[in-house]
């Protein structure tokens, strides 16, 4: 198969906004109409490899898919406008007010000089790669934005009013009380989840956000709450630190994971830099309800 790499100018279609609510006050701009939040609501979950019953004391919503390279672009096109991050010939950077582990500094957000990235910029605009495979066009639109560090991740959560999950709040967001190994059940193969060598038409690679629906020789494979993607395509950044490293946690495995790294308690092993980004990496976001 003869796989092509080209660049496509696309037209950046802004989105509307939707008006939010008034614990919503530290965003920047308003949630964009195509964030479609789940709400999750307080309570029990199963946890852990041995089904740990475990609480959360509070409701929350959770994207229902990742962050797709388009809403990624449309914040960082906003965030420009607005002076809150940097463009270089290599990367965007931006400010981060600094934790126990991370100074107050400017990070790097996403990188475009990285043979993976899935978003150019030039021209003075910024633009979604495209590729050839078979003679036919595959877009990256609607796929999982990858190689963006942690601080581009929180950035983007933050500016929306949002922030990224806790490791807890992805488990829960994924298996409820169910005791599932996965968030759609217990029987695991490739017409469910994209992982490592699964035969999907894009593989190996992401695949657009909410792929396995039903549709296109798929089997519908949302957790209990009906979100996508909380296992395979892009392992996902957290807020939480790995025991008492300097490092996030990641959720959920990727493209390139194989079948052990996808039952729903998995994490990485050791903690991830927050400046790391990976092309199988990837985010979603979390709201804190009142």
């Amino acid at each position: 198969m003869r796989i092509s790499i080209l660049l496509i100018v696309i037209s950046i279609s802004f989105f509307n906004c939707k008006i939010i609510t008034l614990d919503d006050e530290q965003a920047m701009v308003t949630i964009p109409e195509d964030i479609e939040l789940i709400k999750i609501p307080a309570g029990i979950y199963s946890s852990g490899e041995f089904n740990r019953e475990s609480y959360i004391d509070y409701n929350y919503k959770i994207m229902k898919y990742p962050v797709t390279n388009l809403q990624y672009i449309e914040f960082l096109r906003s965030a420009y406008e607005n002076g809150d991050i940097v463009i270089t010939d290599q990367a965007v950077l931006g400010y981060y007010e600094g934790d126990k582990n991370w100074p107050a500094d400017n990070y790097e957000f996403i990188a475009f000089n990285d043979s993976s990235s899935r978003i150019v910029y030039y021209d003075s605009t910024f633009h979604i790669i495209w590729r050839r495979v078979d003679g036919q066009t595959v877009t990256y639109n609607d796929h999982p934005v990858a190689q963006v560090t942690w601080f581009g991740a929180n950035a983007f959560s933050k500016y929306y009013g949002m922030r990224l999950p806790t490791k807890e709040e992805f488990e829960k967001s994924a298996r409820a009380n169910t005791s599932y190994i996965y968030p759609w059940g217990n029987e695991l193969d490739s017409t469910k989840v994209n992982f490592r060598n699964s035969g999907d038409i894009y593989d190996n690679d992401t695949t657009p956000v909410g792929f396995y629906n039903g549709e296109n020789n798929t089997s519908a494979s949302f957790s209990p709450y009906g979100i996508f993607d909380l296992v395979g395509n892009v392992w996902e950044w957290t807020d939480s630190w790995k025991d008492q490293s300097p490092g996030k946690v990641l959720k959920g495995g990727s493209w390139l994971s194989s079948t052990s790294k996808l039952p729903t308690w998995i994490e990485q092993s050791y903690g991830y830099s927050p400046n790391n980004r990976g092309r199988d990496i990837g985010f979603r976001c979390v709201k804190i309800l009142q």
